[in-house]
Formats: C-alpha cells, structure tokens, sequence
C-alpha cells in the first residue's frame, strides 16, 4: 500500500508546466533552424509536495520518496544531486531516479499514472532495503537540481532549513509495520516498437501527427522514417549522435535522457523546451497523454523492436 498523498507544500502555481505535449523537431513537419529557441532563464523552480508529506505516519517500509518539482529538471543534474536518507545513525544506500514529467503513480516505481500528478519534474530517492518501521526518518536535500533552462531552486519556500554548509531541505517520516496491502502486482510487459504501430496506436498509420513521417516528398521523412517499425527503430535506436539538447534520439531504459521524450514536451507557453531547436509540432493540438505515456513505457522497457 502506497502512502497517501499530502497537501502541497507551496500554494503557488505551477512555474512551468511539463506535460502539455507535442511532435516536435525529429517527430513532425518542423522548421530547424540554427540557434537554440531561449536564451536561459532566471526563474527559480520550487519543490512543490513531496511523497509521503512532512511528519506522515503511515510510510510503507518499501517507500519511494518523490519530491515534485514546478518545472523541468535537467536530467545530467541528477549526478550532482546531494541527497541522503537516514534513520537515527543509520544512512541508507539509495538510488535516485528522474521523471522528465510525471507518468508514474505518486510514491510507486512502477506503474503508470492516469494523468500527471506534477506539473514538472518527479525525483524519486528509494532506499536499496527496507526501511525501519516505528522510528523516524530524514531525507535531506541540498540545492544542487538544476531546471531544463538552468533554474536554481528557491530555498526561501517550505521545508528548507538553514544550516552551517547552506540551506538543507528536510523531510522526516515514520514508517509503519509492513503488511499484506504492500505487495504489488508485477508491471504490464512494455509495448514493442512493433505494438505502438498497431491501429488507434502512436504511429499507427491513421495518426495524421505523424504522417509527414510517411510521407517520401516530405523532408520531415527523410530525416525520420517512421512508414514501418523497422525503419522507425533504424531512426530512432540505432543512432547514437546526440541532438540539440545533447542527449541521443532513443536511450534504451532512460526516457527522460531520450531526445525523443525532450521534444515531445512543450512549456506551459505552448513552446519547445529549452536547447530544442524549431517550432513546437503538431501546432494545432498537443499528443494526447496516452500516447505519450506509451513511447515512455516503451523506452522504459528497453526500446525493443
């Protein structure tokens, strides 16, 4: 059983809204042209909410911790990022994930989310083994995430402290006794590249966001085959050059390093995000979440042909 969700920790609005989706450049008819759309930003994001809430009780010892951020994050900070987990003497072994939007669940590794939870960015802390029920938890976040356009964080909202190297954001919990509800369901096998090319799918050949792609007179086609899954996985796996947000079309296993993921995300102004270079496409209407939600789960699940 997943903890509950709390009450956000800010009341401001959204800065930047992620999942408003698009085809862009790479996906769609687009004009490329030879200068990045932005020039960088002094907008600070903030932590919005986190999963579990500050002081929650009823933490599952199989807990992940998400903390939602007002913005994209840039998925090359996540090294840099300075968070830990502790529990009285204890420091636990962790790893750290990102979602570029929110397609998971609040708090759940797998699964996917009926629509996104967060407007901009998820990262997620989960601790290599279980954690102790009936005592105390700490995680502590340093300001080290960096937003897509280079935004540093505002330290100045809830749940950050001072402290003698710099502000610390804190978030504490208790985790409760396991029980039988903490047992999940294994995850739906991923989609093959092969499956989103069947009818009513992403690139099924009744999708018109996609059909200039199909098109052998269209220039977008000859920068991406997308008439068969074979021509399509040669587009769009096999390449490893990295594009003009620095990441590969396609990393097998990493969505949000994926510039195919990258370009599909428009900002809450309807544009392309920061470094994507061309007009945000299809300009009459964003991809429709699902179908967003099914290129994620097939790069999630290894890109296979």
């Amino acid at each position: 059983m997943s903890s509950r969700r709390q009450r956000p920790l800010s009341a401001r609005p959204a800065a930047r809204l992620a999942p408003g989706i698009a085809l862009a450049t790479g996906l769609a008819c687009t004009r490329v042209s030879d200068t990045p759309r932005f020039e960088p930003i002094s907008e600070r994001l903030e932590i919005l909410e986190t999963i579990p809430g500050p002081m929650a009780e009823d933490v599952p010892p199989g807990a992940q911790i998400d903390f939602c951020f007002s913005g994209t994050l840039d998925p090359r900070a996540l090294d840099d990022l300075d968070a830990s987990l502790r529990s009285g003497l204890v420091t636990f072994d962790t790893q750290l994930d990102l979602q570029l939007f929110a397609w998971r669940p609040p708090g759940e590794s797998s699964g996917t989310a009926e629509a996104p939870w967060c407007p901009g960015s998820v990262v997620s802390l989960r601790a290599k083994e279980p954690l102790v029920p009936g005592v105390l938890h700490r995680v502590r976040l340093a300001p080290s995430a960096v937003g897509w356009a280079g935004e540093q964080l505002d330290v100045t909202t809830p749940g950050w402290v001072a402290d003698d190297g710099g502000p610390l954001f804190i978030l504490q919990f208790y985790v409760r006794e396991p029980d039988d509800d903490d047992k999940t369901d294994p995850p739906e096998p991923a989609p093959t590249l092969t499956d989103l090319f069947a009818p009513g799918q992403v690139f099924s050949a009744n999708n018109p966001a996609c059909s200039c792609h199909r098109d052998p007179d269209d220039l977008a086609y000859e920068r991406l085959d997308l008439s068969s899954p074979q021509d399509a996985f040669a587009g769009l796996v096999l390449p490893t050059r990295r594009q003009s947000t620095g990441f590969p079309m396609v990393v097998p296993r990493r969505p949000s390093e994926s510039f195919l993921v990258q370009v599909l995300l428009r900002d809450d102004d309807g544009q392309a995000l920061h470094g994507v270079r061309g007009d945000p496409m299809p300009p009459d209407a964003p991809l429709p979440y699902p179908e967003m939600l099914a290129i994620v789960r097939w790069i999630e699940g290894g890109a296979l042909p």
